[in-house]
């Protein structure tokens, strides 16, 4: 029963009103069955079964791990809560950010600060980590489907995530930040054309998904693409080269431009954040003031727009689904 998790039945909670932010709980193991994300499993395993006479693409999207982080029990307990390795923090990690955004992360540190009081940092991560575990189970169902069914030997296999997630670092519980939490996803891919057991260290994008689908598939298509087809790289990771990659925050003339040394992070009233991800993996030390890196800093932010769209409220428009396509129609 709501509320389950000891953060949302304290008192002092400072996002009492956001009903599933932070709640977490067992769910029968006899419910399994029962639940949206294994529902929508099984739809997609019944579909890999089957004999398709033409090339499809399916998207199997799980709700988990968003909160409320609700799993069967059994995914909470493969993990010890007591033995749950925090994430590392650092209590003055905000004192060099810009002034309007250590002002809002400060503010945001109340939800952590509060989860330290009342010592349920740990039983936080615990139910994330066992939806981590049920997701990672549906997956199986899915590749068992895939294994047993007509289509195991010419079927693309692509895992991702839209969004990393904060649990703590840089005060911070949520997404919606142009930091590493929140930008580095899964991104695995198998099947015919990528080289098996690979690590390949460069940056990419989600956005590429669509020109390495093209290219992989022996498709046409001749839009102008922001994204890149990665098919050579997937079937020789040694020819990949390392690349600077935009993430768009939430306001015009707000972004980060990073790549497998740097991040640069620049926000819409002005101001910056830069960090040596190589030695600073926890971007602790913002280094956009040193002078000796400015030229460093330039170039990161050569290959950001100059342009943008300006900004719309959703609440003026309208969403149009007309068969198979939609557009936006302004109310």
């Amino acid at each position: 029963p709501f509320p389950n998790s000891v953060y949302r039945r304290s008192e002092g909670s400072p996002t009492k009103k956001a009903k599933w932010f932070l709640e977490w709980g067992k769910i029968a193991n006899e419910n399994e069955e029962q639940m949206a994300d294994t529902m929508r499993t099984e739809w997609a395993c019944d579909v890999l079964r089957k004999e398709h006479d033409k090339p499809f693409f399916l998207g199997v999207g799980l709700y988990t791990p968003h909160f409320p982080n609700y799993a069967p029990a059994k995914y909470f307990d493969l993990y010890d809560p007591k033995k749950i390795k925090l994430p590392a923090y650092k209590a003055d990690d905000l004192d060099d950010l810009p002034e309007k955004v250590r002002r809002a992360k400060t503010a945001r540190g109340r939800i952590h600060q509060h989860l330290e009081e009342i010592g349920a940092v740990q039983e936080a991560i615990h139910g994330y980590l066992a939806c981590v575990s049920y997701a990672d189970a549906m997956l199986g169902r899915v590749l068992d489907a895939l294994q047993s069914g007509p289509h195991a030997n010419n079927t693309i296999i692509v895992f991702w995530s839209d969004h990393g997630y904060h649990h703590g670092q840089k005060m911070d519980w949520g997404k919606h930040t142009l930091w590493e939490r929140t930008s580095n996803v899964p991104f695995i891919w198998a099947g015919p054309g990528i080289a098996q057991d690979k690590t390949v260290d460069a940056s990419v994008s989600l956005i590429d998904m669509f020109p390495t689908l093209v290219a992989l598939c022996h498709l046409q298509d001749k839009q102008k693409l922001d994204g890149v087809s990665l098919a050579s790289v997937l079937k020789d990771p040694a020819t990949a080269k390392d690349r600077d990659v935009l993430l768009p925050g939430l306001k015009p003339k707000e972004y980060a431009i990073m790549n497998q040394d740097w991040r640069y992070i620049h926000y819409a009233d002005g101001s910056e954040e830069l960090y040596d991800v190589r030695k600073d993996p926890n971007e602790w030390d913002n280094l956009v003031s040193k002078e000796e890196l400015n030229g460093i800093k330039e170039k990161l932010r050569s290959s950001a727009p100059t342009t943008f769209a300006p900004p719309v409220k959703k609440k003026d428009y309208k969403l149009v689904v007309d068969g198979d396509s939609f557009h936006w129609k302004k109310k």
